[in-house]
């Protein structure tokens, strides 16, 4: 069955015009007898609508409306021109815009047709050339006995107890002080006193003048500190100042960590012996290696895409990818109560660019691979997804279902499938090179 086209109103002839990938100009040429039948039904309505002096509503002369208000009908029937010579346009020559189109060379004498230009940005049509042979390095995964114990001691600091000692105070350490803000610091505590404040000496949290300030301080110690607030600091307040607070120690309190043994381990996770909690963090440490070595081995088969392909990215893609990244740091930063000036906002989207064009290039580039190469995901293949997800996370498959088909989940899925699909195909034509595990294979290519 032949495609059907849309009915092509008389009068307006449209071309289109490709200066660059992303840019089509359509020319407009609109015959003068469809201007002259749009202004005429726009002076009818008026005259029925007019009302003078003299004259009975409807009754005003034609000649007379039209000295009062032609000037505002003719703007009016351009402006309704155009659009109609635009929606012609995108019918006609199927065009996808990214931007409303903006308006140029505009001409309309006295005689003859209205012709102008209609300036657009559009999706570029993007081929794949060459994808064969990118080079791609695969680190070896090795997980060595004290990348387990690294774990094995961040686990037994989160369960550290404090016990108060009577001796001079040492890093690691709880301290539990009074600050006595002094005159050039009066209002910054609750009546001019900030009690029990807990740090633990050396933290590199703390201000570096109270970690030299307080070491090896006792319990009933006091000093005065002098702490330098630096010009970059986010309370405006306190930037540049140097403020002195006096510190009495309450209590000094030694950190005690936990024997490694079963009790230990069955505390991190019930019925675990040391041996199996081991175990289980090598098991963990080595799938997480190998998922950052797939991810390294996507990025660098994206960059050589990107670098054997030429792509032009439209510039308000850029332009909305930036807005979207600025969107999210200002989020961050109303959260942390540190909001970016226009200058920070103008030197994100600067230093942004180049990234954001890369990052888009990319994306455009894994369209085609998808749609050259066929790349199709089944309604069941999301299906066995979720099915994996769920069983993965311990999920009821059912109610786990019905939550992914609750929102857009699923069609996440489905995306995330496609793309995987597209990088396997690349990897699958890719010179893969096994490199030592410390290698930073991304180096050469960023």
């Amino acid at each position: 069955m032949a495609e059907m086209q849309p009915n092509k109103p008389a009068g307006i002839v449209t071309t289109v015009e490709s200066p660059e990938s992303w840019q089509r100009v359509v020319k407009v040429e609109m015959a003068r007898q469809v201007y002259d039948s749009e202004y005429a039904g726009r002076l009818k309505k008026a005259v029925k609508g007019h009302q003078k002096q003299g004259f009975r509503k409807g009754r005003t002369p034609r000649s007379v409306v039209e000295k009062e208000v032609g000037d505002l009908l003719r703007a009016e029937t351009i402006e309704a021109l155009i659009p109609k010579a635009w929606t012609t346009a995108v019918l006609e020559h199927k065009l996808v815009p990214l931007n409303d189109p903006s308006l140029e060379n505009f001409e309309f004498g006295d005689e003859g047709p209205l012709t102008f230009d209609l300036k657009v940005e559009v999706k570029p049509e993007v081929t794949v050339g060459d994808c064969d042979g990118f080079p791609v390095k695969r680190r070896l995964v090795e997980v060595a006995d004290k990348d387990v114990d690294e774990v094995v001691e961040r686990l037994r600091e989160s369960r550290a107890e404090f016990q108060v000692v009577d001796r001079a105070a040492a890093e690691g350490d709880r301290l539990k002080v009074d600050l006595v803000p002094g005159e050039d610091a009066q209002g910054m505590g609750d009546g001019g006193t900030i009690a029990d404040q807990e740090l633990v000496l050396g933290a590199e949290s703390n201000m570096p003048a109270f970690n030299e300030g307080l070491a090896a301080a006792r319990a009933g110690d006091e000093r005065d500190i002098d702490v330098v607030y630096p010009d970059e600091h986010p309370n405006e307040e306190l930037k540049g100042r140097t403020l002195t607070f006096g510190c009495k120690v309450k209590e000094v309190a030694a950190k005690i960590l936990p024997e490694v043994d079963d009790a230990f381990a069955a505390a991190v996770e019930e019925g675990k012996t040391v041996l199996e909690l081991r175990t289980d963090i090598r098991r963990d440490l080595q799938r997480e290696l190998e998922r950052q070595v797939a991810s390294e081995m996507d990025q660098q088969a994206l960059l050589e895409l990107v670098a054997r392909n030429e792509v032009s990215v439209p510039p308000s893609m850029v332009d909305r990818y930036l807005d979207s990244g600025l969107e999210e740091l200002h989020r961050r930063s109303a959260q942390t109560g540190q909001p970016t000036s226009p200058e920070q906002d103008a030197q994100y989207r600067e230093t942004g660019r180049p990234h954001a064009e890369q990052a888009l290039q990319g994306m455009l580039l894994m369209e085609a691979v998808r749609r050259q190469e066929k790349i199709k995901v089944e309604a069941s293949d999301v299906d066995d997804k979720i099915a994996e997800i769920a069983a993965e996370h311990g999920f009821e498959v059912e109610k786990y279902r019905e939550f992914v088909n609750s929102g857009d989940q699923r069609e996440r899925l489905e995306f995330d499938l496609l793309e995987r699909r597209a990088y396997d195909f690349l990897l699958s034509r890719a010179e893969i090179s096994d490199v030592p595990a410390d290698t930073d294979v991304l180096a050469e290519k960023e």
